[in-house]
């Protein structure tokens, strides 16, 4: 394209001008002011932040109201010394995979409180386990 030649679509967004329109001078040819284009094509990329806020915060909101109903049904339990539980068997064999491998090991006698959450066991036996 020389110099002061008017590009008919320079953008994405803008509809192609086809060959025979720039031959045969359709009105939309001829109307054309790049001025008034790029004026617009300013203002659509100012709001282009506010349009994508939107969708974002609609997302937002429905990640809020899924953890909401989610945790809805989720009943916190408090364990207390010498109740008996079933550990993870991720946590002490993490090398061990497979799907035959089983997913609980125990039952443990909870020994020690540390806090909410965290607790030290014992075999039932009395024989302290490693790693709380």
């Amino acid at each position: 394209m020389t110099t002061g030649e008017t590009p008919f679509c320079f953008i994405y967004g803008v509809d192609a001008v086809l060959p025979v329109e720039v031959s045969l001078i359709f009105p939309r040819v001829e109307v054309f002011d790049l001025s008034l284009a790029l004026e617009s094509l300013h203002f659509h990329n100012d709001l282009l932040e506010e349009t994508m806020e939107e969708p974002r915060l609609r997302m937002i909101a429905q990640q809020e109201k899924m953890a909401k109903y989610f945790n809805k049904k989720v009943k916190a339990k408090q364990l207390k010394v010498d109740n008996l539980i079933l550990r993870d068997s991720v946590t002490s064999q993490p090398t061990v995979s497979g799907k035959f491998k089983p997913t609980w090991e125990g039952p443990y006698r909870v020994s020690k409180v540390v806090s909410a959450g965290t607790y030290e066991l014992t075999h039932l036996d009395g024989q302290p386990i490693k790693n709380a």
